[in-house]
């Protein structure tokens, strides 16, 4: 198997779980395993959203997936990087890649590191990682100010680490002392609060 057969699924348990936490009339739709500026397209197409938060320019990214979420009386839709691995278990590189990608999209505000566990045993996150999380070595709540001749505009994002467990199941890394995203009803209150 590739993690790009678990993509559908994925999306289908993460729509569920976080619309039980989100304002009633909430919607989400998401596209995957296409470049960005193609996915942010089919997601307004669907949502019937001409909001744009990306500008003229949406880079060409090669993404895993991609949530767009529309709030009932709010103008803004929303949109969740998800960074998708396939494997044992996580580590720090993993998550520089989703922060990689974050700091050049510029305007997503929220990404999940997402382990489809190849073999479940527990531990699904490194144990040089995990130290580093215990140690708040990493943080999971961005800011970044893009240096530029006139304007400096200053963008930011949060991050969580999460996995996909047999039988459906997910479970969240408890990164709450450095302040990631910890649970759906975490990731719903972040999606309200930015959306305002």
């Amino acid at each position: 198997m590739r993690e790009q057969d678990f993509y559908p699924k994925l999306c289908e348990i993460f729509s569920e779980n976080l619309l039980e936490y989100l304002p009633r009339g909430s919607r989400i739709v998401y596209s995957y395993d296409k470049s960005l500026n193609i996915m942010v397209s089919e997601i307004q197409n669907k949502l019937e959203s001409e909001d744009d938060d990306f500008g003229e320019y949406i880079p060409k990214l090669k993404i895993d997936i991609l949530f767009g979420i529309k709030i009932p009386d709010r103008s803004k839709t929303r949109y969740i990087l998800f960074e998708v691995k396939y494997l044992n278990q996580l580590n720090l590189s993993h998550l520089s890649q989703l922060v990689g990608y974050l700091q050049v999209t510029k305007n997503i505000k929220h990404g999940i590191l997402l382990l489809v566990a190849k073999d479940y045993a527990g531990n699904q996150v490194s144990n040089d990682f995990k130290e580093l999380i215990q140690m708040r070595y990493i943080p999971m709540d961005w800011k970044l100010t893009f240096s530029e001749l006139e304007v400096s505009p200053t963008y930011s994002f949060k991050t969580g680490i999460s996995w996909y467990l047999p039988g459906d199941g997910v479970e969240w890394e408890n990164t709450a002392d450095i302040l990631g995203i910890t649970s759906f009803e975490d990731l719903a209150n972040q999606i309200i609060e930015s959306s305002e």
